[in-house]
């Protein structure tokens, strides 16, 4: 055994997760717990619902802790963490999103105050509602300043926004990673594309809700249908999320019932978009989308908006056309400059955009943050 995997095995790290979707930051939380896993370290994870994360998290061996919030208050949920930490005693408690955030480190905070760190898997999609919301907010920043001793992010531009809330030395950039041959292995032929092989496909991935800006694709769609009437064209929605039927009435307005489907949530997802000559990613702002990794993985052209993760990973891996003009035009222009000339993309598993890549990242700072609590007598 090497001797870095000598030293992760005697590491212990304790997730805190949502899993109430499988959307991008359960996916790649999902992804890095299995190259942890396979670097020797042993990660259990603490979900907040029962779902697609929990499932396969189990089938790959990691133990899992569901923890329902839709059946227990704040207070039972931080006790019943407390009693897990107590219990695993793992050596990190790393958290994501706001609410793990504050019940993860409550939890170790008044149990084991070990070592902690957060991932930030993207900029806040809604400002803080109401008294509640802004506490909530308030506490979410407090705790990251004083419980946790790191906050990660998964992108430069989302680290250059995290300076406003954190301190520089507490900030740390570790990009998303994908495991590129399972990928590959999961491409095969669909649907869509078997009943219309000679269509040109373009699809967007993720969340129906507003920062997605879905509403932007479906302009585009009935956009490029009118400047190259003579192409077949095809449009898919993949996700799901409460402003489809918003989305589905303007698809209908615009004349795109035939033309455009909407596809829900799909467990073959990487072969759709490996299945697509465009995936279009026009985001009012993204940290790093696992769909756009996904695409760079499996060799789909990108048209996306210039900003956040989708700039950093296009310009460096040059697997698509970025966008500044974050309209409807400027993305019928960018997919048909990718269908006349795809740029010449460079390998992902030659890149910082790997699994194993980001699990090597994470236990550097791990080891870090293990050394700092040991210097301080064990006490984070």
């Amino acid at each position: 055994m090497r001797r870095d995997l000598e030293y992760h095995a005697r590491m212990r790290v304790l997730h805190i997760i949502s899993g109430d979707l499988w959307a991008g930051a359960e996916v790649q939380a999902y992804t890095l717990l299995v190259a942890l896993q396979a670097r020797g370290v042993e990660v259990a994870a603490a979900l907040m619902n029962e779902g697609e994360l929990a499932r396969r998290l189990r089938e790959r061996g990691i133990a899992v802790t569901v923890l329902p919030e839709n059946e227990m208050s704040a207070a039972a949920v931080v006790r019943a963490l407390r009693k897990l930490m107590r219990a695993w005693h793992p050596d990190i408690v790393h958290t994501h999103r706001s609410k793990e955030n504050i019940l993860g480190s409550l939890a170790n905070r008044f149990s084991i105050r070990t070592a902690s760190l957060r991932t930030v898997h993207g900029a806040s999609e809604h400002a803080p509602h109401g008294l509640r919301g802004q506490v909530l907010d308030g506490l979410n920043r407090w705790t990251g300043r004083h419980w946790q001793q790191r906050v990660v992010a998964v992108s430069q531009e989302l680290q250059r926004k995290l300076l406003a809330d954190f301190p520089a030395d507490r900030l740390a950039v570790i990009e998303n990673g994908v495991d590129v041959d399972a990928l590959r292995a999961q491409v095969r032929p669909v649907d869509f594309r078997v009943a219309a092989p000679d269509a040109t496909h373009v699809g967007i991935a993720g969340r129906l809700v507003p920062v997605k800006r879905v509403d932007l694709f479906i302009q585009m769609a009935a956009l490029l249908r009118e400047r190259a009437p003579n192409r077949l064209w095809r449009f898919h929605v993949f996700g799901d999320g409460p402003l489809r039927a918003v989305l589905q009435q303007q698809a209908a307005v615009l004349g795109l019932n035939e033309a455009l489907q909407f596809h829900g949530h799909r467990n073959d997802i990487v072969a759709c978009i490996a299945a697509l000559d465009v995936l279009v990613m026009c985001s009012d702002h993204e940290g790093m989308p696992m769909a756009l990794l996904e695409a760079a993985a499996v060799g789909t052209p990108i048209c996306g908006h210039d900003t956040g993760g989708i700039h950093e990973l296009l310009a460096a891996q040059h697997c698509g056309a970025l966008v500044s003009e974050h309209r409807a035009e400027g993305y019928a222009q960018g997919v048909m400059d990718q269908l006349a000339q795809p740029l010449a993309a460079r390998p992902l598993e030659d890149s910082p955009y790997t699994a194993d890549a980001a699990a090597r990242g994470y236990c550097a700072v791990y080891e870090q943050l293990l050394a700092a609590n040991r210097s301080q007598g064990g006490n984070a």
